[in-house]
């Protein structure tokens, strides 16, 4: 090549880029096509072939781009605290402001890193990628929180929860209900960081007390309706590759039937997916809890029973994919659906509000007698869980049992 073109050839690789970062943080990642790109930079798709070779070059350059401007908002972020004194008040303000930068639709680099999260083309070089974006995350906050000696292990499960919350806090930035609830867990986590006790779950409880759950849309159907079939056939679709995944056709295609059969059953396509992402919730939350209680006195659950029971839960083999996993990739592909579709950010809410619910209310007889599981030590415990399944699937990095006992002993206090 001469020395000529390949500068031109720089500048073409990044308007590219730009272009396509730009695209995916309106309409995603997943709408991102070819085409779309050669008419936004006025250049043959030829040319952007040429530059990236297939979609998953282009992919993984985008990715590269959105790691080296998340690594210099970190710097900018933390550098505008340089010196301030690690209060509880003052980290708990930093980690509020910092989740609302990265919701915002100005961090379009975020976005991306939403998307490929959740992806399920995951490839070595990807793996590798987001390794690089979750050391460089964890990397900025230990150098924060090292000014305290007690803080600086805590960055890891703080990253990992705004992981899951910036999901949240994009579909319902601007909800007072959403506003109050995330607060509180989050003063929750930092007030664990700080070895300070637990205090009311004031807001959680006032939003399950008025909480109205949607019928199951399984409820009354017979085993060998078609409609429940096409439930379960959308619902798979989703746990698998998000709601963004889910068409008449792609359904229609594995029932073996025609495109109207959905309009058959329900009266549009839209309140079809909200059935189906309710399905999903409902048929497959973990009611296994309660099947593998260990037998015997409660009092005698430890740690190693508990751990025997929850890490089916965050399995990453296909053959095998545990409920966290599956779960929590339904909660960010609804949550990242809802920040362009408003009649979605209700159901975003409904997820959000009671995280935690069933790890407290069935902790008899699975979780250790001498741990104080109360409501805010759950919800750290949901928020995390979930969101170290879904790096852990984006990563190719399994969940170790002592990761997952000392996970726990850090987020919930033993009783005094």
């Amino acid at each position: 090549m001469s020395q000529a073109r390949a500068p031109n050839r720089a500048a073409d690789a990044r308007q590219v880029i730009d272009a396509a970062i730009d695209h995916a943080a309106a309409y995603g990642l997943n709408s991102l096509t070819m085409r779309d790109l050669a008419l936004a930079v006025g250049k043959s798709t030829t040319v952007i072939v040429n530059l990236f070779g297939a979609k998953s070059g282009l992919i993984q350059a985008v990715g590269e781009e959105a790691l080296r401007r998340d690594a210099a908002f970190h710097d900018r972020f933390f550098q505008s605290v340089t010196g301030l004194p690690l209060s509880r008040d003052s980290l708990l303000a930093t980690a509020r402001h910092y989740l609302h930068l990265r919701a915002s639709d100005a961090s379009g680099f975020a976005r991306i890193w939403e998307a490929l999260l959740i992806d399920s083309e995951v490839s070595a070089e990807r793996q590798d990628l987001i390794r690089r974006w979750a050391a460089m995350r964890k990397g900025a906050w230990r150098d924060h929180l090292s000014a305290n000696p007690r803080l600086a292990d805590f960055a890891d499960p703080l990253v990992e929860w705004t992981t899951l919350e910036q999901f949240y806090a994009g579909a319902l930035q601007g909800r007072l209900d959403y506003e109050v609830i995330a607060t509180e867990g989050l003063r929750g986590l930092i007030d664990r960081a700080f070895g300070l006790p637990d205090g009311p779950a004031t807001a959680t409880f006032w939003y399950r007390d008025n909480l109205v759950l949607p019928q199951a849309p399984a409820a009354g159907l017979e085993p060998e309706s078609m409609r429940l079939k096409l439930l379960d056939i959308a619902a798979d679709q989703i746990l698998a590759r998000g709601v963004a995944a889910l068409t008449n056709r792609s359904v229609s295609q594995v029932a073996g039937t025609s495109t109207s059969t959905i309009a058959y059953h329900w009266p549009d396509m839209r309140r079809f997916v909200l059935d189906a992402v309710w399905h999903s919730v409902f048929r497959d939350m973990p009611r296994y809890l309660a099947g593998q209680r260990p037998e015997g006195d409660p009092s005698a659950v430890d740690l190693d029973s508990w751990a025997r029971i929850m890490a089916p839960t965050i399995s990453i083999q296909p053959e095998a994919e545990g409920f966290y996993v599956r779960y929590v990739r339904l909660i960010a592909s609804v949550c990242m659906e809802a920040r362009g579709d408003p009649s979605l950010q209700d159901l975003a809410m409904l997820l959000r509000g009671p995280e935690g619910g069933g790890t407290y209310y069935n902790s008899a007889g699975v979780w250790p007698a001498d741990l104080d599981l109360n409501r805010l030590a759950a919800t750290r415990f949901a928020i995390w869980i979930k969101a170290a399944a879904l790096m852990s699937c984006a990563t190719g990095v399994p969940l170790s049992t002592a990761g997952l006992q000392a996970s726990a002993l850090q987020l919930v206090a033993r009783k005094a």
